[in-house]
């Protein structure tokens, strides 16, 4: 490329600049095969920063050493699960569950406090009696795909999936046993120092339990039931054997209607024909 062309390819330049480009081009102190390369770096010298392409920044690389873990596949975490409660084979033997214990929920004094009385036979049968001084104040039944309150049958299906979510937290690891294929893995988070997998039970649209399960032992820590907006948490403590199967012995409740604790005095595992799901 001669001189000439160059300067035509490089543009208009500040006159300062084609004063001195015109110099040099009728000079023979330089040969023209350096012209060229001379001009524009030149030019790059005398363009405000802004006409030169910008340089991309290098995106920062995670430092491997803060990276925690990888999370285990879901079917691992899972058989780890009910290996911790007793294993899926005692899980799924539970034909009756009978539980009784009181209510604190930080007003009653101890010896004044409500009492519960929860029955259950998986997968849907269910009741739940609260009562005080020996007189029932709720009771709540489950019976296949009818619910009732108090002896009425619900007819809304929001009020109708809380008492069936209910029911299904009652002996949470086998109904996650129970029902393996319909499980949705929502990923990792963290529960105060703990590593937790999200594991959630639809029942349908607007209406699931989500399972936060401690990667490294495999126990339920938490439950979320949410129905249509409304949502309740139920932390487990105080877990125990009872027939080869952990239960845990006090449910920290947090919903709508404030928190209390479900202290649970006594557990058996019974015949299903054993229970008796009164309406009232």
């Amino acid at each position: 490329m001669t001189s000439a062309a160059a300067l035509a390819h490089l543009g208009p330049l500040p006159p300062t600049l084609a004063a001195e480009a015109s110099r040099a081009a009728n000079s023979l102190l330089l040969p023209r095969a350096f012209l060229a390369p001379a001009l524009a770096a030149a030019l790059a010298l005398a363009l405000p920063a802004a006409a030169l392409p910008a340089e991309r920044p290098t995106p920062p690389r995670a430092d491997p050493a803060r990276r925690g873990p990888p999370a285990p596949p879901l079917a691992r975490l899972l058989a780890r699960t009910f290996r911790a409660y007793g294993g899926v084979d005692a899980l799924l033997a539970v034909q009756g569950v009978r539980l009784e214990g009181t209510v604190a929920d930080g007003a009653a004094a101890p010896g004044s406090r409500p009492r519960f009385e929860r029955l259950l036979a998986p997968p849907d049968r269910y009741r739940c009696a609260l009562s005080l001084a020996g007189v029932d104040r709720e009771t709540l039944v489950l019976d296949g795909g009818r619910a009732f309150r108090d002896g009425a049958e619900v007819t809304g299906l929001a009020r109708a999936d809380s008492i069936r979510l209910e029911a299904t937290r009652t002996l949470l690891p086998a109904a996650l046993a129970r029902q393996r294929a319909a499980l949705v893995d929502r990923g990792e988070a963290r529960r105060g120092d703990r590593r937790v997998r999200l594991v959630e039970l639809p029942l349908r649209a607007d209406a699931s339990l989500t399972a936060e399960i401690d990667v490294a032992s495999g126990r339920i820590l938490r439950a979320v039931s949410r129905v249509a907006g409304w949502q309740a948490a139920v932390s487990f403590r105080r877990l125990r054997e009872v027939g080869g199967v952990l239960f845990p012995f006090a449910e920290d409740v947090e919903g709508a209607e404030g928190k209390k604790t479900f202290e649970v005095e006594r557990i058996e595992l019974v015949p299903a024909s054993t229970l008796h799901f009164d309406q009232q």
